[in-house]
């Protein structure tokens, strides 16, 4: 059960896409600059999602609709270089958030259990 108050989640929500921000900015810096930035900007606009979510529906809602939208994600597995850096991006950013949060680690396998092998290279 999630206890946390939504101005709270909103707060950690905030860091995360200002860490996700500095991550856009150095993203030169990375030895793959491009799928570094990509992946980052998936990031801040997945967080930018789920405060609204959060506003939106409270906390438990949008824990809700986040696992949802976390089972819909193709299964990407390790670092392959078949990688979508957008679908690796919000995937992280999806278990930060769920991490954060305290959603149960049954929740999150069940989840991760309804999402579908990639197929090759998107």
């Amino acid at each position: 059960m999630i206890q946390l108050n939504a101005e709270d989640v909103i707060r950690g929500l905030k860091r995360l896409k200002s860490l996700a921000k500095q991550d856009i900015l150095i993203s030169g810096l990375a030895p793959n600059p491009d799928l570094w930035m990509k992946m980052a900007t998936a990031r801040k606009q997945k967080y930018e999602t789920l405060m609204a979510l959060v506003e939106q529906h409270g906390v438990p809602g949008a824990c809700e609709i986040a696992l949802e939208q976390y089972a819909t994600l193709p299964a990407v597995g390790g670092d392959s270089p078949d990688i979508d850096p957008h679908t690796k991006g919000e995937e992280q950013a999806l278990e930060v958030f769920f991490k954060t949060i305290g959603v149960d680690g049954r929740s999150l396998k069940d989840a991760r259990a309804r999402r579908t092998e990639m197929g090759g290279a998107q």
